[in-house]
């Protein structure tokens, strides 16, 4: 009898304890306690302001959960010990790539401009691709001028399937669009000239061998002299002098990358996709450029509602 009710107390011993556990939790994620089960780090690449405020952003909406999370850079990698349940937002190239070669089966969600390809994936890894859908950019040269019809784009290997979706969207939308292929930068004076002259606007896509820190400010003067407009594709090429762009802020990029990881942690430490999408855009203009090239443009507001009117058409 003893015996029996020893062990009848061990056990109510066990299930209080795990009762006070659970309460335990409970109260400290309404309270805003940290759940040490989880922990998030975000490796942030540092080549551009966009990616650090990414990461500060994505910190900041995942903090409000109660779930603890850090912001490291890729170098820090190997020197910062991982908790056995570590799950990783990478964000830009070098912080993928550094983290793919420390664990390539790490839980991670991987965010960048583009794809990279990737060897393996899993219901743990997932991609947050933050550029904008390629249609999205002739939606916005629509929105601003029905009479911008001829569409200058030049490409490189690095976007030639983006240019190729281009050429669909231009069907959809009645356009002419005009490919220039660069295939090194002692093509682009040439091409670019050639695009400029012969179209009602030159259309830049992502790709690094014609847009870079060396090539842009060439690429946006030859455009300038020539009286055509450029559109970019992101909030700092439009500071530098094109025209217009429809780009993923790092709001929206942080905002989603929180909600991915909440959503993984709901359900059940698994993505319910391998590949995800900005879920908004932001508009950008610069109306002092369209001013010295003569051209009106409309208010923001109604761009962007042209943009989600010409989004919902089947």
């Amino acid at each position: 009898m003893d015996r029996m009710n020893s062990s009848l107390v061990s056990k109510r011993s066990v299930i209080a304890v795990l009762i006070l556990l659970f309460v335990l939790e409970l109260v400290g994620s309404r309270l805003g306690y940290a759940d040490t089960r989880r922990c998030v780090v975000i490796v942030a690449s540092s080549d551009s302001g966009f990616q650090q405020k990414t990461a500060l952003r994505t910190k900041q909406k995942i903090d409000a959960t109660g779930v603890r999370s850090k912001i490291i850079s890729p170098d820090q990698i190997a020197i910062v010990p991982p908790d056995q349940q570590t799950l990783y937002v990478a964000i830009g190239e070098d912080a993928i790539e550094t983290l793919d070669l420390f664990d390539p089966n790490a839980m991670v969600l991987r965010v960048n401009n583009a794809e990279i390809p990737a060897l393996h994936y899993s219901s743990t890894q997932a991609d947050l691709i933050t550029s904008q859908p390629t249609c999205k950019d002739l939606q916005l040269i629509k929105a601003m001028d029905a009479k911008w019809t001829t569409i200058g784009v030049l490409y490189s290997r690095n976007s030639a399937i983006t240019a190729a979706e281009l050429v669909g969207c231009a069907v959809r939308y009645d356009l002419n669009l005009q490919l220039y292929a660069i295939t090194d930068e002692t093509d682009l004076l040439k091409s670019l000239q050639t695009a400029v002259e012969n179209n009602h606007i030159l259309l830049a896509i992502v790709d690094p061998l014609i847009y870079n820190s060396r090539t842009v400010k060439n690429v946006l003067l030859t455009s300038y002299r020539h009286r055509k407009p450029v559109i970019g594709y992101s909030e700092s090429f439009v500071q530098a002098g094109a025209i217009a762009a429809v780009y993923t802020s790092p709001e929206i990029a942080g905002d989603d990358a929180a909600d991915i990881v909440i959503a993984f942690f709901a359900n059940d430490w698994q993505f319910r996709r391998n590949r995800y999408t900005p879920s908004g855009f932001s508009l950008g203009t610069n109306r002092q450029v369209g001013t010295s090239l003569d051209i009106s443009l409309p208010d923001d507001e109604a761009i962007i509602e042209t943009i989600r009117r010409l989004e919902a058409e089947p």
